[in-house]
């Protein structure tokens, strides 16, 4: 996130007490801070804080700009090696190649990420690199196939 979103979300709180104080409801800044916080689909403050720009991003002026695929925070959908997958973003990371990100899912419920008819593996928190896309690459671009999720 920005500063500039980060101030705003600020303002936005600062406005909502003062908007309750005037009706006789106090409430103080951080509780402000966690309600506009839920006003905008995430659980607390902290996670809203942590959640990047859902605007492009890019280093550089003539760079070309970068989408990010999801937030911290946002329920995603698809699946993982063929097999259905759904979980939450936990963690959401820029890799130094463009346009790929470090992506940490929480499934629920787990999911098996075995390719074998003969052996069954479930696991509850993956970590990959994934294109703007959301569909998994290796670290020289080339896509694998293993993961492929959408914002749910």
């Amino acid at each position: 996130m920005t500063t500039g979103q980060t101030n705003d979300y600020k303002n936005n709180a600062r406005r909502l007490r003062d908007a309750l104080a005037s009706e006789g409801i106090a409430v103080s800044h951080a509780k402000a801070l966690e309600l506009v916080a839920r006003q905008e689909g995430v659980r607390d403050w902290n996670t809203l804080a942590a959640r990047p720009a859902a605007t492009p991003v890019s280093a550089k002026a003539d760079e070309p700009k970068a989408v990010v695929p999801f937030a911290v925070g946002e329920n995603v959908a698809g699946t993982f090696n063929g097999n259905p997958a759904q979980g939450r973003v936990i963690g959401l990371e820029e890799t130094i190649k463009p346009d790929l990100w470090r992506v940490t899912v929480a499934f629920n419920p787990p999911v098996d990420v075995s390719t074998s008819k003969l052996f069954s593996s479930e696991r509850r928190r993956i970590q990959m690199v994934v294109g703007a896309d959301g569909r998994s690459r290796r670290l020289t671009g080339t896509e694998t196939g293993v993961m492929a999720l959408a914002r749910a």
